[in-house]
């Protein structure tokens, strides 16, 4: 069965929740690239500053962090499809949430302010509103609006801008 917008239905839900489809579609690239960005310099910086630091420093620092990575670390463990490929090596912090992403970065304040952004606020300020998007991306689909998608893929942006040099 196709959609009224040609989208293949693989289950009959509301014509409401096929519709934002593509807005979905047109922000998830801009999404994944800059979670993955922030993640790589995020992991880059901090070895520079520290080493190993997910386990000299992280382990002890955000115990509640390290502990969700290993827990999804040992899930992932039973499928063995997921994981590091002949592309890329996955690190612990491909195994967090944006959101604890986001805690790092602020914990190692010191650290990452400003060398990977300008000062915290403007750090949290553009996040909060990046994971609002995202979370209505993922998790509330239908609410999400092309404004909203906008809004996020320009906030997603002026991060960038901030990274493109650390990774």
């Amino acid at each position: 069965m196709t959609s009224r917008r040609g989208y293949r239905k693989i289950i009959n839900i509301p014509t409401g929740y096929l519709d934002v489809i593509p807005v979905g579609t047109r922000l998830f690239p801009t999404l994944y690239q800059f979670e993955n960005a922030l993640r790589l310099a995020v992991d880059k910086h901090l070895t520079v500053c520290y080493g190993n630091w997910w386990e000299d420093k992280l382990k002890f620092d955000l115990p509640d962090i390290y502990n969700y990575a290993e827990g999804v670390k040992q899930q992932h463990s039973k499928m063995p499809w997921i994981g590091d490929s002949a592309r890329v090596t996955t690190l612990p912090l491909h195994n967090i949430t944006l959101g604890q992403l986001g805690q790092i970065v602020e914990y190692y304040k010191s650290d990452c302010i400003p060398q990977l952004f300008s000062s915290l606020d403007f750090f949290t300020g553009h996040m909060r509103l990046i994971k609002l998007v995202r979370n209505l991306y993922s998790h509330m689909f239908p609410c999400l609006t092309s404004q909203d998608a906008k809004l996020a893929r320009n906030e997603i942006i002026t991060l960038c801008a901030s990274l493109k040099s650390k990774i």
